[in-house]
């Protein structure tokens, strides 16, 4: 049409930004200064009209969002003229997309380079996967001209602009750097946002600074709705100020966190923004391997403090969180928290050695004496006892495997496979017939479900990602057998209903009474909120355990539950399990799982004289019987092989189990179905 159009990209963004004729304003504007303006709700009339403009040294722009009744019905209703009215924010009926401008930084009034725009092109891949596991559904994918945009469809009232806005000040607070700003500025109802499909014209188009043709990079096969709840959860992630509260006194002051931090020996980068100051860490307090740029303690101009890693197993830290890490009394015991209050409430001091338990715990009076002699116990039945699979050989045929009614502790070092393993165990109660419940802490429903399918899958049935030789998927046909398979006999914890262990309990009742569940899985006992069984923390882990024993056998479930171990510098054991000793000493049995690098096998050779042709090393991770009360076995190590196209611990590197859902009928042929980094 033009070298300033190209009306096959106009097209296809209009339809997709503005389906169904709804209205919307082109707006022109041409240097050095100068306005046109038209409002159209026929596509092919805008691009008619649009192809009558001279364009030289001029950028086209249209109105993101929902246009109030009777605004496009102004003088310039399609044609393009000079206006005397353009759309503001009074004009708009809703917000119809969130954009999210990745800004290369330079000079006003130039185009960027091509090293630039690959520069916001990464930036915007990082930030359309952490949005995206934060809830947020697939965006439209643009590129600008001189940067990229990523588009999300919502349905939001106007009324709600401080959370389009908050949600923006968020990401730019977490993301923005000296080389890539993400614009706040998009927030405002009326915000107009470049037409794509039209020449990019910023200063003089030269071979290193070029005008750019704008145009959609990706669409989704079905643009869905972002709720505003997922808007509002990025948004309160900017820091907060201090409430008044009894431990402050009621007047909070101001904290001087740079003084802190070199206090506490805390390295940092010092990033200034526009609202906020972010001291990027080189190392998360929480965990090490969270390395810089991902973890940071944001202060905002009013003072308020935040903290922040994009890990999953940090989410949910907090600046406090960070602080009691290094000063444990700097929230002391007078202050009035109301969930701490809430819930000690309900649980008196007098009640705080005794076991924490609902209605139908209470202890049962037993129709039998109190003492028992040796004949009266032969004359009684034999108790029934059941066992759980778990799918590890050296467990299952040493101890049966996992006995209903009693309890597990697992531990190990981060990055052993826990959670691996623990998904393998369930997998194989389920080919077994039996019904498990998984609490996940650390992961998303979304991301916990894709390990599993993939273990669930196997070697077989996984495609290897064209783009990271690492990365393996399993494609939508078989997610879909899997998880028929599953039906009912698999159920995961949904986090939205929270972490406080109280409540949970309440719930796990009544769903192991309805789910007839055989195995219940906790992972982890950090992520649960415990604080409400009482003040002192030994006390807490105390009835916690007591809790889970009582539940166990009440209900006739195995229950295994994630505790992680203490820092140690030797070789981990079962008395470097974290917390109170009582975690290890109620437990029925209790697992180590190590991974066999050089650390382990130094430590293991030094501890237990092994050599170098022990069994244990041929493996890639090893479980260890740390105790089981039934048979006394302890210091037994299995070792395990895992397989990374399907995220397996098999029992030896040769093994290659199928489960109920797979039916035989080869590779699955569909087309990739993970369509997440656009760029």
């Amino acid at each position: 049409m033009s070298e300033y159009i190209d009306a096959t990209q106009l097209r296809k963004a209009l339809t997709v930004l503005k389906p169904d004729n709804m209205p919307f304003e082109l707006r022109i504007l041409m240097k050095p200064k100068g306005t046109l303006s038209g409002y159209f709700n026929d596509i092919d009339v805008a691009i008619e009209a649009l192809s009558k403009q001279n364009l030289r040294n001029a950028n086209v722009f249209f109105t993101l969002n929902d246009l109030k009744d009777g605004v496009a019905d102004r003088l310039q209703k399609d044609k393009i003229i000079v206006p005397e009215n353009t759309t503001s924010d009074q004009d708009i009926q809703g917000y119809s997309w969130l954009l999210v401008d990745f800004d290369p930084v330079r000079a006003a009034g130039i185009s960027s380079t091509n090293a630039q725009i690959e520069i916001a092109k990464t930036k915007a891949n990082t930030v359309l996967h952490f949005l995206s596991k934060q809830g947020f559904e697939k965006p439209v994918v643009a590129m600008s001209g001189n940067g990229m945009h990523l588009l999300y469809r919502i349905k939001i009232s106007t009324t709600c602009a401080s959370d389009i806005e908050n949600c923006l000040k968020a990401i730019d607070m977490l993301f923005s750097d000296d080389d890539v700003k993400i614009d706040t500025s998009t927030y405002n109802p009326s915000r107009i946002c470049k037409m794509y499909g039209t020449l990019a014209q910023k200063g003089s188009g030269t071979e290193e600074r070029p005008h750019r043709m704008s145009y959609l990079v990706s669409v989704p096969d079905t643009v869905k709705i972002t709720d505003i709840a997922y808007v509002r959860k990025v948004a309160d992630m900017l820091p907060k100020k201090e409430a008044p509260q009894a431990y402050n006194n009621y007047n909070p002051r101001q904290f001087d966190v740079v003084e802190w931090m070199q206090k506490h020996g805390i390295r940092y980068t010092e990033k200034a923004g526009n609202d906020y100051t972010k001291y990027i860490l080189d190392n998360c307090p929480f965990d090490n391997n969270h390395k810089a740029p991902d973890s940071m303690i944001t202060v905002g101009k009013s003072g308020a403090i935040g903290f922040k890693c994009l890990h999953n197993s940090c989410q949910h830290r907090e600046w406090k969180d960070v602080r009691l890490l290094f000063e444990p009394d700097a929230y002391d015991a007078s202050e009035d928290d109301e969930r701490i209050n809430a819930g000690w409430r309900r649980h008196k001091l007098h009640n705080r050695d005794k076991e924490i338990i609902y209605e139908d715990f209470e202890e049962e009076v037993p129709e039998v004496p109190m003492f028992l002699t040796a004949n009266a116990i032969l004359a009684m039945p034999n108790e029934t006892e059941d066992y759980i699979r778990s799918g590890i050989d050296g467990i299952d045929n040493r101890m049966r495997g996992l006995k209903k009614g009693a309890v597990s502790v697992l531990s190990g070092l981060r990055g052993g496979s826990k959670s691996t393993l623990l998904t393998g165990i369930a997998l194989a109660a389920v080919e077994d017939g039996h019904n498990v419940i998984t609490y996940s802490g650390e992961l998303t429903s979304k991301n916990f479900m894709k390990w599993m399918y993939l273990q669930a899958a196997g070697k077989n049935h996984t495609k290897q990602s064209k783009e990271w030789s690492n990365y393996y998927y399993v494609e939508p046909e078989t997610k879909k057998k899997i998880a028929d398979w599953l039906g009912d006999k698999f159920l995961l914890y949904n986090n939205d209903y929270g972490n406080n262990f109280m409540k949970l309990l309440g719930r796990l009742k009544t769903q192991i009474a309805e789910h007839k569940t055989d195995l219940l899985i906790l992972d982890n006992l950090m992520t649960l909120d415990i604080h409400e069984l009482d003040r002192d923390q030994w006390t807490q882990q105390k009835i916690f355990i007591q809790t889970l024993c009582q539940l166990a056998k009440k209900t006739v479930t195995h229950i295994i539950f994630v505790a992680h171990p203490r820092k140690s510098g030797g070789f981990l054991r079962l008395q470097d399990v974290s917390g109170t000793n009582d975690l290890v000493n109620a437990v029925d049995n209790a697992f180590i799982v190590h991974r066999n690098n050089n650390d382990f096998k130094k430590l293991s050779k030094d501890m237990f004289q092994w050599k170098d042709d022990n069994p244990v090393y041929k493996g890639t991770n090893i479980i260890e019987i740390a105790k089981d009360r039934d048979t006394g076995f302890q210091d037994i190590f299995i070792p395990l092989w895992y397989e990374q196209e399907s995220k397996r611990l098999r029992n030896s590197e040769a093994e290659m189990v199928s489960y109920g859902w797979d039916d035989n009928d080869g590779w699955m042929n569909a087309a990739d179905d993970f369509d997440l980094i656009p760029f």
